[in-house]
C-alpha cells in the first residue's frame, strides 16, 4: 500500500526524517516513537502536505510527487487537532465538508450516512458542536474524514483528553474501519492501543526507523524479565544495586533482572542473603510492545514532535 524508501527531511539543518526506509501494508499499523521521532513530520509527507528533500514516496504504486491528487483522492488524515466549526451543528458541519470535497448526489448521502453511523453520531446531528462533548467531538472529526470514503485513513492521536468510554468506542471504532477494507496507520502514545488493534506497528526514533513487524513478533522482542521485591533498611538496596551490573533498580525496594541474566537469579538471591537483605517477593513478567519501546528508545530526552 505505502512504500516509503531512503526518505529525508529537514527543517533548517535538522534531520526530521533521515534515510527513513519503511513498507506498510493493508491493515492497521501503529507508528511509534519519542517525542521528536518525525511521526509527526512522516505523516504529513505522506499526505502531501509538506515537501521532502530527498527519497521516495508510492502509495498504492503511484509516486505521491506525480500523482498527489489522485492520490489524496483515495486517503483521508484525522489530524489531532479538531478542524471543526464550533458554531454548526453535526448534520451541518458533514454536509459542509462533503461540499467543500465535491461530493454530491447517491454518494454524499450514502458516505453521509455511513460516517453518523460507524461513529454513532445520529442522536447528536442537531446539536451545535460547541456543546459536544470531548468524545463526541472526536468522533465527529474521525466522521469528517470518511466522507471521501477512504482507502487509507491517517489517524493522529485520535484518542487522546478524552473518557476511558469515549476511547474504546473509538478503537472498536477503527477495527470496524478495518473490517470495511481501510488500511489505518495509528499514531498514539498509549501503546496498549497499539497492542490491542495493530496488526503491525513501526517504531521511528530520530527519523530512522528502528524497529517493524508484527504485533506478537516485536511483543517477543520485549525483555522478559525477574522483579525482586526487597525488605531492608534504607539505602541498602541502593547500595546492592549501585555494586552490579547484571540488574537495575526500580525503586526503594524493588530490583529488576533482564532475561539474558535470568540464568544469575539464585547466585543474586544468595548475595541477597549475605548482605542480610531480606526478599518480600519475586515476579517473573513476560515481554510486551512496552518494554521493547523503552529499550529501543532509551537514550532520548523528553522533546517535541517535528
Amino acid at each position: 500500500m505505502i512504500t516509503v524508501k531512503n526518505l529525508s527531511k529537514y527543517y533548517d539543518d535538522l534531520p526530521a526524517l533521515d534515510h527513513l526506509n519503511l513498507k506498510i501494508n493493508r491493515g492497521i499499523t501503529g507508528l511509534l516513537g519519542p517525542n521528536g521521532a518525525g511521526k509527526t513530520t512522516l505523516l504529513a509527507v505522506l499526505n502531501g502536505l509538506t515537501p521532502f528533500q530527498s527519497g521516495s514516496v508510492e502509495i498504492f504504486g503511484l509516486p505521491l510527487a506525480k500523482n498527489l491528487k489522485e492520490i489524496r483522492r483515495r486517503c483521508s488524515f484525522v489530524p489531532q487537532s479538531l478542524a471543526l466549526y464550533e458554531e454548526l451543528s453535526v448534520m451541518e458541519n458533514l454536509r459542509f465538508f462533503a461540499a467543500i470535497q465535491k461530493i454530491t448526489g447517491r454518494a454524499r448521502r450514502e458516505n453521509i450516512d455511513y460516517a453518523i453511523t460507524v461513529n454513532q453520531l445520529r442522536p447528536q446531528l442537531g446539536k451545535k458542536v460547541k456543546s459536544l462533548s470531548g468524545g463526541q467531538k472526536r468522533r465527529l472529526n474521525i466522521a469528517l474524514s470518511l466522507l471521501n470514503n477512504p482507502q487509507i485513513l491517517y489517524l493522529d492521536e485520535p484518542t487522546v483528553g478524552i473518557d476511558p468510554e469515549s476511547r474504546l468506542d473509538i478503537l472498536e471504532m477503527i477495527k470496524a474501519f478495518k473490517e470495511d477494507g481501510k488500511t489505518i496507520i495509528y499514531t498514539s502514545h498509549y501503546l496498549a492501543e497499539i497492542e490491542e488493534i495493530c496488526d503491525e506497528a513501526a517504531i521511528i526514533d530520530r527519523g530512522r526507523l528502528i524497529a517493524h513487524g508484527r504485533i506478537e513478533t516485536l511483543r517477543g522482542g520485549g525483555s522478559d524479565f525477574v522483579t525482586i521485591e526487597l525488605t531492608a533498611a534504607a539505602g541498602a538496596v541502593s547500595d546492592f544495586a549501585a555494586a552490579r551490573d547484571d540488574i537495575a533498580q526500580l525503586n526503594k525496594t524493588t530490583i529488576k533482572i533482564e532475561s539474558q541474566q535470568a540464568r544469575r537469579v539464585g547466585e543474586i538471591l544468595r548475595a541477597l542473603e549475605q548482605e542480610g537483605i531480606m526478599v518480600k517477593q519475586i515476579t517473573y513478567g513476560a515481554g510486551n510492545l512496552e518494554s521493547l519501546f523503552i529499550r529501543l528508545t532509551s537514550h532520548r530526552h523528553e522533546g517535541h514532535d517535528v
